[in-house]
């Protein structure tokens, strides 16, 4: 098991395509057709990667068993949306205005409109 996770902190990294993106781009920019060539590979090589990815992903969580977040589910979902929405409330200027004041000005009227 340990093996499979150095294994894929190595190669996670290694075959992502978007780090090398950009030299691949850089190097084949004067021919177009070796431009379409380097777009097919790393369109395939992205899909392939990703999907094994999401994959491996949906099978180690299938190994886990969360049986009190079975239970609680509606509970956790419901707590983390009023979460987000607080915190969208708090830390997202509505108004549109300009930050005339301190922060923490602005943040203290957010925190007297609740």
């Amino acid at each position: 098991m340990e093996k499979m996770a150095v294994a894929g902190l190595v190669l996670v990294p290694a075959l992502s395509p978007c780090a090398t993106t950009l030299p691949v781009f850089l190097a084949v920019g004067n021919s177009s057709s070796m431009m379409v060539l380097a777009i097919i590979v790393l369109l395939f090589s992205t899909i392939t990667v990703m999907t094994s990815l999401v994959a491996l992903s949906f099978y180690g969580a299938s190994q886990l068993k969360f049986h009190w977040m079975e239970r609680y589910d509606k509970l956790l979902v419901g707590s983390v949306l009023c979460l987000v929405g607080i915190l969208t409330l708090i830390f997202h200027d509505h108004e549109g205005h300009s930050h005339t004041g301190s922060s923490e000005e602005h943040l203290h009227q957010k925190l007297l409109m609740l």
